[in-house]
């Protein structure tokens, strides 16, 4: 892998991102967006909020192989039998994750006792008075440590679950080109979605996927966490080829329903990227 990279796992034609700190790297830096695709440990059963991994279009993956800032990783042996010096390794992890948990609820344990001990002496003191037990002397130091060796060990049952993001063992892996993306990005209409995809990020925008709204891709001003989509935007890849009105008028609708510019990307006969976007008039009554 070349130095200061960010690795893409592929998977059946799509690239994913695993690491949280490559995925900060990429929307921060690189202004790409992809799309969360997990569930959040900490928050299951809900589909509002989604985690790592993040998934990413075509066009995302190949722009940021081009750019350099990423290169796209094949695991072929990832789904292998492991060895037993592999299942050594994880046993050994489970183990330190659990002494790791243990050690922190005893020192917590111990914190606890630590600001009670005046109390749970008063407390035996009270206790042996009942039992017509006078002239009482208590070690606070010895008390303190005996109820310290009470404290039970931890069971693995009642400890936290770590769930890792990426992959806890080092695995063969092989450096892929952009042909194995799915859709392809190197010809026909899967060229010309890249080309404009790579004009509009060149010219700062952030993009995302635009299907929810029958769109190819959504453009934003900036960050989608604080900009709402300006532009939904639809490649035409056959400029010879007729369309249905009617669709043309539908596309115009709904941007106009969802408060977004309806535009039209397409390479002219020079190989250049145009626009043409579509505006909805009100019909003008004499």
């Amino acid at each position: 892998m070349l130095q200061n990279t960010i690795p893409l796992y592929v998977n059946d034609g799509v690239a994913y991102v695993w690491n949280s700190k490559d995925w900060h790297t990429l929307r921060a830096n690189h202004r790409i967006c992809g799309a969360l695709i997990g569930t959040i440990a900490s928050f299951p059963r809900q589909n509002e909020f989604q985690g790592l991994p993040m998934a990413l279009m075509s066009e995302e993956s190949a722009l940021l192989v081009e750019k350099g800032f990423c290169e796209l990783i094949g695991l072929p042996k990832i789904n292998d039998d492991l060895t037993e010096k592999q299942k050594q390794q994880i046993t050994e992890t489970d183990q330190k994750i659990l002494d790791e948990q243990s050690e922190a609820l005893k020192m917590r344990k111990i914190n606890q006792l630590s600001q009670k001990i005046d109390i749970i002496v008063a407390g035996k003191k009270q206790k042996m008075i009942s039992k017509g037990i006078f002239n009482i002397t208590l070690d606070k130091e010895a008390l303190l440590q005996e109820e310290i060796n009470k404290i039970p060990k931890v069971s693995p049952i009642h400890t936290l679950v770590h769930l890792p993001t990426e992959h806890l063992i080092n695995t063969e892996n092989e450096q892929l080109q952009v042909d194995v993306l799915k859709p392809g990005v190197l010809s026909g209409e899967g060229a010309i979605r890249y080309s404009i995809f790579k004009d509009l990020w060149e010219k700062g925008y952030y993009i995302t996927s635009g299907s929810k709204f029958g769109a190819d891709f959504l453009i934003y001003p900036g960050d989608p966490v604080k900009f709402h989509a300006m532009y939904m935007l639809r490649c035409v890849s056959n400029l010879t080829q007729s369309f249905r009105p009617a669709s043309l008028v539908a596309f115009g609708r709904l941007s106009v329903a969802v408060n977004k510019l309806a535009v039209l990307g397409f390479c002219n006969a020079y190989g250049k990227i145009e626009y043409q976007t579509l505006q909805w008039h009100d019909s003008l009554h004499g």
